[in-house]
Parts: structure tokens; C-alpha cells; sequence
């Protein structure tokens, strides 16, 4: 009897404790054109856990850069590269573990001055990691050429994430204009990364109180 109350208080609690994550992926479908802020709410509880803001003051756009792109399609979150950082995402109820995008470059070349950056902080301003890449032309179908430059970041980090900065430079002869798209990451409350508080319903806990409780009487019958 103790042995089989045993187990299923392990099973409780091994419920209780365990948490999943999960990433999640932001496709920027819903983009409105001109708004300097973009939200996301992971779990639906009417909650922003990401917003990205940009301080270009034309705000985002959602039109391009082409349908012959490897890492990004339409709609996906567009701005200006004149600004310094061009935009920033915060996680409001952190991140952890990776966070990465596919990036593009309104340029006609690819040179060394077609790059990305990326630096994930955490909310006492450590650098928690970073990734810079050049933007490449790509051959989505195998023969044609990509209509922009363009590339993958990806940073992988330890602890927990508050905020990240994003920076794209464009070579003189481009538009001055980047485009990120399938920002993917575990954040949010819906994905219950390290370290944030994840509710546990009052009726597990008293479940298995309950079953503490029976442990204890059968423990005094026995002895």
C-alpha cells in the first residue's frame, strides 16, 4: 500500500514540477504598415509577452521585398537601417535558450556591407549572446538568383533574456530598408521559459496533499 502512494505521489509531483517549452513561431502576419510597435501574445490572455518597436519614424511596412527569397516571404516585419539599433524586441516575460530569424537587405550587391547583428541582453544589460552575418544572394528554386541579399541569424544563450537589439547596414546603392521574418524563440508565458513563475492549479497541490496525508496514516498503521 505505501509503495503504491508512494509512486503515485512521484507521478504528482513529477506533473507539478515538470515544465514544457515550447517555441513559438512569429510570422508578422499581423503587421499593420506605419505602426513603430509590433505584439505578440503567446498564450491569448490578452497579455503582450514580445513587442518589437523600431524608432523609424515611418514605422514598419509590410510590403516586399520579393517572392523569391529563401528565408523570409510576405508580409514580414520591414524598417529602416538608418537608425541605431534599427529595432528591438522585449521579452517581457524573458526568453530562453535560442532565438533566430531570417533577414533581407534592400540592396542590389552583396557586399561587406550587406550584414545583420543581433545581441540578446538580459535585464541588468549583460550580453548574453550575439550573432552578425553578411547578407548572401540565394537560389530559392536552384537556378534563380534571390531578388535581395539575405541570411539566417541565430544566437543560442544561457539565463534568461529581457530585450534583444537588431542592426542591418545596407551598401550605398541599396534602399536603406531590412526585412526580418519567422522570428523564432521560446518566450512568453504560453511557452514557460527558465525561470518564469508557472501557476500551478490549487486543486494539484491539494491533491496531493491529500495523498501525503495517506502516506502518513498508513505509515502509523504500519508500525
Amino acid at each position: 500500500m505505501n509503495k503504491k502512494i508512494s509512486l503515485t505521489i512521484m507521478g504528482v509531483c513529477s506533473l507539478v514540477l515538470s515544465t514544457q517549452t515550447n517555441a513559438a513561431l512569429l510570422t508578422f502576419d499581423g503587421v499593420i504598415t506605419g505602426s513603430t510597435s509590433f505584439a505578440f501574445d503567446g498564450d491569448g490572455d490578452n497579455v503582450d509577452d514580445v513587442i518589437f518597436t523600431t524608432t523609424d519614424p515611418a514605422g514598419f511596412n509590410i510590403i516586399g521585398p520579393g517572392p523569391n527569397m529563401t528565408n523570409i516571404s510576405e508580409p514580414g516585419l520591414e524598417g529602416s537601417t538608418l537608425t541605431d539599433p534599427d529595432l528591438r524586441v522585449d521579452f517581457l516575460v524573458g526568453a530562453a535558450g535560442s532565438l533566430s530569424f531570417g533577414f533581407a537587405l534592400d540592396d542590389f550587391a552583396e557586399t561587406v556591407n550587406t550584414w545583420a547583428s543581433f545581441e540578446v541582453y538580459d535585464i541588468n544589460n549583460n550580453l548574453l549572446g550575439s550573432d552578425f552575418e553578411t547578407g548572401l544572394y540565394t537560389f530559392p528554386d536552384g537556378l534563380n538568383q534571390s531578388d535581395f541579399p539575405e541570411g539566417i541569424i541565430k544566437v543560442n544563450f544561457s539565463g534568461l533574456a529581457s530585450y534583444a537589439l537588431f542592426d542591418f547596414n545596407n551598401d550605398a546603392t541599396g534602399g536603406q530598408r531590412y526585412i526580418i521574418d519567422n522570428f523564432e524563440g521560446t518566450f512568453g508565458t504560453s511557452e514557460n521559459p527558465p525561470g518564469s513563475v508557472i501557476p500551478v492549479p490549487a486543486a494539484v497541490w491539494l491533491f496531493a496533499s491529500g495523498l501525503l496525508g495517506l502516506v502518513g496514516v498508513a505509515r502509523k498503521k504500519s508500525t
